[in-house]
């Protein structure tokens, strides 16, 4: 009986040994799924999220009116597999003083398919080459028709797109403005 015991428990442990095999070597993947890091396995090391390479700064003298807008390019590294370590790349972005004296900034990348969108003042040259009249100065994609509503936050006001474009963050510091970050997200 003893003899009958042992085999049976030596079977199952020869039985369970390519399960266990095969959960380890799942285990480096689940790992970097549920919290990127730069390398496999390193559970307290760095998140390797991008991290702006240089603020952007404008003075409070560059906006002299309400709806001056801006454009910009935000510098951005993401860490990458390569002999750099990273990879730079650059978002344009425009700033835009409101007429609330708020100043925000919005990526230009339109999130419905990559294009680049523009800022349009007048309502009239957005009813003409949009297919929308706004109530004010907006934002618009070329490329689909989709239209900002940059006073609401971004809000899409017409066209495919489906959700305002990422916006950047910006901190007011005496009489300059700081953009430091974009919100985290893709295209779509």
């Amino acid at each position: 009986m003893v003899e009958g015991t042992s085999r049976r428990f030596l079977l199952k442990v020869v039985a369970g040994i390519p399960l266990a095999v095969t959960f380890g070597l799942l285990a480096s993947p689940l790992l970097r799924y549920l919290r990127p890091t730069l390398k496999p396995l390193d559970l307290f090391g760095k998140s390797d999220q991008p991290i702006a390479e240089t603020p952007v700064v404008f003075k409070d003298s560059d906006f002299p009116e309400p709806w001056t807008c801006i454009p910009f390019n935000f510098k951005q590294s993401y860490l990458e597999y390569n002999p750099e370590g990273k990879e730079t790349r650059q978002i344009p972005g425009f700033i835009v003083k409101l007429p609330t004296g708020q100043v925000v900034a919005y990526s230009r990348i339109c999130p419905h398919l990559g294009c680049i969108f523009n800022f349009v003042k007048e309502p009239e040259e957005c009813a003409k080459g949009y297919n929308f009249k706004p109530a004010g100065p907006v934002f618009a994609c070329p490329c689909h028709l989709s239209v900002y509503d940059i006073a609401h936050g971004g809000k899409v006001v017409s066209g495919p797109a489906p959700r305002p474009p990422r916006s950047f963050e910006v901190k007011q510091e005496g009489d300059s403005y700081r953009i430091v970050s974009l919100e985290a997200g893709g295209i779509a």
